[in-house]
């Protein structure tokens, strides 16, 4: 079996926590490049992953003999390095989220199109044991029609990288919604089909930008050569109430600092039966199923297989690669995923609703 060569962009937290350690396990795969613009963290992370070519200038990575590039850097960037990439001749896995707006992905999506790569985003998510019992029950409808749904990632005190690109608007596009909201909202669109969103009303809060601590991601040896700033310029928690074209309503919050509840949560309501999704590393709380059996209510909890999420995303795109089938990541469901996060800061900024429809 021909290897496939990877080159990673961006060589911080996701690329050193997640995606090289996926890749290096993942049979028939050779890591032969990274690049980063910061010369001590590439070095850094070429020497401790073994990968022998590093680069400060992401384009020269594009040039390279290699036949994948997996973009890992920060928000802003996305769109351009998967567009130059692909008309390289390289098939792209691209970090959430996938760009910042929608005009963004329809180019992307544009550009994969006709240079016939391969385009996926990485939404990991969707190869938990949750979604693989779920999407199956929810495709055969077994919880009939979808009619609300509420989605949601919470901290307390969790602002990842106070002062780098994380808290910076014009690299990263946003906060907590765009950094781990943009997790949660995914599953649940993917989950549901994919409706898309017609009216859009977003609020948005900097209420602890005075008091910004730190959250500890990305971990500190990932962290090699950044010059943090100690400036909080995004959100510290976003929130957004869509209607969406199947006439269901979705209601998605996301906060990296707040007093309130923490973890990953959604919830889908349907009318067969419903579903609770709490944090999956709460053990104490497992996934519901709300039903109901000859006139009695029922609470199923269902056997949740384990899963390694990343490595079976990164398996899933080579499988693609190989294959040239598509990803589980469709046109459709980025784009509503996008649109709805773009639809919450328009509406959050202009204070008033985002009426997509025509």
């Amino acid at each position: 079996m021909k290897k496939i060569k990877v080159g990673i962009i961006g060589a911080g937290g996701i690329a050193q926590a997640a995606h090289i350690p996926s890749l290096k396990k993942t049979e028939g795969v050779e890591i032969t490049a990274i690049a980063d613009i910061n010369k001590e963290k590439v070095e850094y992370a070429g020497k401790k992953f073994e990968i022998r070519n590093t680069f400060t200038e992401w384009e020269k990575l594009i040039e390279a003999d290699i036949d994948v590039v997996v973009i890992c850097s920060p928000n802003a960037l996305h769109a351009e390095q998967s567009i130059k990439a692909m008309e390289s001749g390289k098939d792209v896995l691209c970090e959430k989220p996938v760009c910042l707006t929608s005009e963004e992905a329809e180019k992307i999506f544009r550009v994969a199109e006709r240079t016939g790569r391969i385009f996926m985003a990485a939404f990991p998510r969707r190869f938990s044991g949750e979604a693989k019992v779920l999407k199956p029950m929810i495709d055969k409808g077994e919880l009939g029609e979808i009619y609300y749904i509420k989605a949601g990632y919470l901290r307390r005190r969790g602002i990842p990288g106070l002062g780098t690109w994380f808290t910076d608007k014009k690299l990263a596009g946003g906060g907590p919604m765009m950094d781990v909201g943009v997790h949660m909202l995914d599953l649940v669109i993917y989950l549901a089909g994919a409706p898309e969103p017609e009216i859009i009303i977003g609020s948005k809060y900097e209420k602890f930008k005075d008091k910004a601590v730190d959250g500890g991601w990305p971990p500190p040896e990932t962290r090699k050569g950044d010059k943090a700033t100690g400036k909080m310029e995004v959100e510290d928690l976003a929130c957004g109430f869509v209607k969406l074209s199947n006439g269901a309503t979705l209601f998605v919050e996301a906060s990296w600092a707040g007093n309130s509840e923490t973890g990953l949560k959604a919830s889908l309501f349907g009318t067969k039966a419903g579903v609770q999704m709490p944090d999956p590393y709460d053990s104490k709380n497992p996934v519901r199923i709300f039903s109901e059996n000859k006139g009695v209510l029922t609470d199923i909890i269902p056997q949740i297989p384990a899963s390694d999420m990343y490595r079976e995303e990164v398996e899933h795109f080579i499988e693609c690669v190989r294959k040239r089938k598509e990803p589980i990541t469709k046109k459709r469901e980025i784009l509503s995923v996008v649109r709805i996060i773009e639809g919450i800061y328009k509406s959050a900024e202009a204070d008033s609703p985002v009426i997509l429809k025509s």
